[in-house]
């Protein structure tokens, strides 16, 4: 009798040691799968973070941000952009008529680049996720070398380089003004205006070189 107990215990936990081995290689294949499916998202987000990074660098749109914003006609953004290129020289009417544009053509570039950087954070913060829960799923992650601190820092100089196209664009509209009320271009608050313009086209100028460097060593990884 305490033989066959002894037989039927060892059976029930050989029956266990299978069990609990088929649940372990489950769970593994399990656990497998879901690191593969997380590795593949956080590739397929790194090549949507490119992809929008290089549409945003060249001021442009994704179909999204183009269906929202709209430049004005292309007579009007040709006869603006040539008013705007030579404020200094424009009669009262010219800049009675840059001042009508302005508000159709003036802040089309600076609103479409803001939508742009806020679709380009949006997506970097799903890339942080995706990389977070990589780490939890597989230790073996940190091995890999994933440029979350890099996007971080072009998406801060994306916005960064928004506010100044912003900014930008008011300082040509108080130019504008100004000269609409009489004020000359060689006095002290115009001189003000024109430095500050410059300075803005500079750090513009400079914030993008960061960028395309930047993103290209993020590329280049």
């Amino acid at each position: 009798m305490i033989k066959k107990d002894l037989q039927y215990t060892f059976a029930g936990l050989v029956v266990l040691g299978v069990v609990f081995y088929c649940v372990s290689l489950y769970v593994q294949a399990q656990q497998a799968e879901y690191v593969s499916m997380m590795r593949l998202l956080v590739s397929e987000q790194e090549t949507t973070l490119v992809s929008i990074a290089e549409v945003t660098d060249r001021n442009g749109a994704d179909a999204i941000v183009a269906s929202i914003v709209n430049d004005c006609v292309t007579k009007d953004r040709q006869r603006f952009d040539t008013l705007l290129g030579s404020l200094g020289e424009l009669s009262q009417a010219e800049l009675v008529e840059v001042n009508q544009l302005f508000g159709a053509c003036g802040n089309f570039y600076a609103e479409r680049k803001a939508l742009m950087v806020a679709r380009l954070h949006r997506e970097f913060e799903v890339y942080e996720d995706y990389v977070r829960l990589l780490d939890v799923v597989d230790s073996r992650s940190e091995s890999i070398v994933y440029p979350v601190a890099m996007w971080a820092e072009l998406t801060a100089l994306e916005s960064q380089r928004s506010t100044l196209s912003s900014e930008l664009v008011m300082i040509q509209k108080d130019i504008i003004l100004a000269l609409l009320d009489g004020v000359s271009i060689q006095s002290k608050q115009m001189l003000t205006e024109v430095t500050k313009a410059q300075e803005a086209k500079d750090t513009l100028s400079y914030t993008g070189v960061k960028i395309d460097t930047l993103r290209e060593d993020i590329i280049g990884l």
